[in-house]
């Protein structure tokens, strides 16, 4: 089976692998603060330049977790002409298997990607990760 760093740009690999830690970092300060974590994506621009992106209505609303990454896909897909790549991620915790899991979602204009880590936290001030699984992701902007 090819390998995704085979088959990719120097360019999407450098922004899965930014994407990624970012998204990690953003998901352990918002689990370790607020015992939560609501898909948010983070985009990378083409003319440069990334910002985060959160969905307008938020569970305090009465939003799921799956209408909130509905909702950052159509957002998504309004400026995807100004995008070069962004990540999705979320808890999927209960949704994919026993254990609490990050999803983390990554397309480039050349390649998508679905990343799972279990993580586990004991206690308020420590968030460990486990190893990652990695497949092919849908896309979602560019076919």
């Amino acid at each position: 089976m090819t390998k995704w760093r085979e088959v990719t740009s120097i360019e999407c690999q450098q922004d899965f692998d930014d994407l990624l830690d970012v998204c990690i970092d953003i998901a352990a300060e918002r689990i370790s603060e607020n015992w939560g974590l609501h898909p948010v994506a983070v985009v990378n621009a083409v003319s440069g330049g990334q910002r985060l992106l959160a969905p307008l209505q938020t569970a305090g609303d009465g939003a799921s977790n799956a209408a909130m990454h509905e909702q950052l896909v159509h957002d998504l897909r309004a400026v995807a002409a100004d995008l070069r790549s962004y990540a999705i991620v979320s808890d999927v915790t209960g949704e994919e298997a026993s254990g609490a899991y990050l999803e983390v979602l990554l397309e480039h204009r050349e390649y998508a990607m679905r990343v799972l880590v279990p993580y586990l936290m004991p206690d308020a001030t420590t968030f460990d990760l486990g190893p990652t699984k990695a497949s092919v992701g849908q896309r979602l902007l560019w076919g």
